[in-house]
């Protein structure tokens, strides 16, 4: 098995050092392309990974993971379209391209991939979504390539707007909350390093607790929550202001932008 990155943002270097730090494929059998030598510059020196160009990736691998920007992928896929066979399997990680929209720009029948991960796969922690179509026969392949970068779902395509508006952007509304904590703590005099180090880590701990607890959040809230405590004066207002009203509707928007910016891919 060869696999071929193209595009090395943070997501294609993130996928390149997952696959080789936890030894799913040997160097030898990665290549990587770029249309910008700096960012494969550090994964050469770093594993010595094979620098190719796109043309000379989707020739050599079997497997070839495509993450450059939407906007790229017509002059993107008409410049690989002679190398596309029966024998590759293209992995798509861009977002908003539909696997059907990838069909029309190829024009042949190929195995194609759709997958969502998220920005935690820069440390390890992503959360990937998989659908595929009917051609793809080898989904376990997919699934331990993108177990490099963290957990791995598969799910129906239709349900990717969602994907994207859940987990894909769902990263920046916990961030989001942890300024306002910091805001807050800061507010109530607490010196802004320490308002940092305490809404960062209250942050950190609330996801490590729902992993190793393995409990439903509403379960772990529940638990947390003594009956005429501060925490239940600070989750009154919250519920009074119909904050989970407000999280879903945020939601919704992003999945409507999703949506619509897959119509324009």
């Amino acid at each position: 098995m060869r696999l071929g990155i193209i595009g090395c943002g943070n997501m294609g270097s993130a996928l390149a050092k997952g696959i080789l730090s936890k030894r799913i494929l040997p160097f030898n059998s990665v290549y990587i392309s770029d249309k910008d030598s700096y960012k494969i510059k550090g994964l050469y020196k770093k594993f010595g990974i094979r620098v190719s160009t796109n043309e000379e990736v989707v020739k050599k691998c079997n497997f070839i993971i495509i993450a450059v920007k939407p906007q790229d992928s017509r002059t993107l896929f008409r410049s690989i379209s002679n190398e596309l066979n029966n024998s590759k399997h293209l992995i798509s990680i861009m977002a908003g391209v539909s696997i059907s929209r990838i069909e029309s720009l190829i024009n042949k029948k190929i195995a194609l991939t759709r997958a969502m991960p998220n920005m935690a796969a820069l440390v390890g922690k992503s959360i990937t979504c998989l659908s595929h179509n009917k051609m793809v026969k080898s989904k376990a392949v997919v699934r331990r390539i993108f177990s490099s970068i963290g957990d791995v779902l598969e799910i129906d395509e239709k349900y990717m707007d969602a994907v994207a508006a859940v987990s894909g952007s769902g990263l920046a509304y916990f961030l989001y909350l942890a300024e306002a904590l910091k805001e807050a703590a800061v507010k109530l005099g607490i010196k802004k390093e320490n308002a940092v180090k305490l809404a960062v880590g209250t942050l950190v701990g609330s996801g490590a607790l729902l992993d190793n607890l393995k409990l439903n959040p509403q379960v772990l809230r529940e638990r947390i929550t003594s009956k005429k405590g501060t925490t239940e004066a600070a989750l009154r207002i919250l519920k009074s202001k119909k904050f989970k009203n407000l999280v879903v509707e945020a939601v919704k928007a992003a999945a409507r932008r999703s949506k619509r910016l897959s119509k324009g891919a």
